[in-house]
């Protein structure tokens, strides 16, 4: 299981975006990964337990494609290679992080009607300095 961790304020800075990931260490020990924007006061964190896609291209914060969501994500898809196969998401990984970033910025929330899981999830997005609905 993994850990994510975030905030959009002013107020907190990159040591508290790693506090707060360090406190969460224990449900992912394999990858830690950070977003942090000090002039939007954005600040995601991930903890990683590795189990689908081993590799270090599978670590989060993940980005989507064309650079303008970035995505902290706990949980499975257990139906991600399917949603990929039939709305042709090529993807560079096995993980279902991909896929998911990738079908948001194609299609927005309404992608989350296809998934089949369980998860939580934070998405940025850094063109309009916003979460967008999800």
């Amino acid at each position: 299981m993994c850990g994510i961790a975030g905030f959009i304020s002013r107020n907190y800075n990159q040591e508290h975006l790693r506090l707060l990931t360090s406190a969460i260490k224990h449900r992912g020990p394999d990858a830690k990964g950070f977003y942090f924007n000090l002039r939007t006061g954005t600040g995601l964190g991930h903890r990683r337990l590795s189990i689908l896609d081993l590799s270090a291209a599978a670590n989060q914060p993940y980005y989507s494609r064309d650079g303008r969501y970035v995505m902290v994500f706990n949980g499975e898809v257990y139906n991600f290679k399917e949603v990929a196969a039939k709305y042709r998401i090529e993807t560079r990984t096995t993980s279902d992080s991909e896929v998911l970033v990738e079908s948001f910025a194609r299609y927005g929330s309404k992608c989350f009607a296809w998934l089949n899981g369980m998860f939580a999830i934070a998405i940025w997005d850094k063109e309009s300095k916003v979460s967008p609905p999800l």
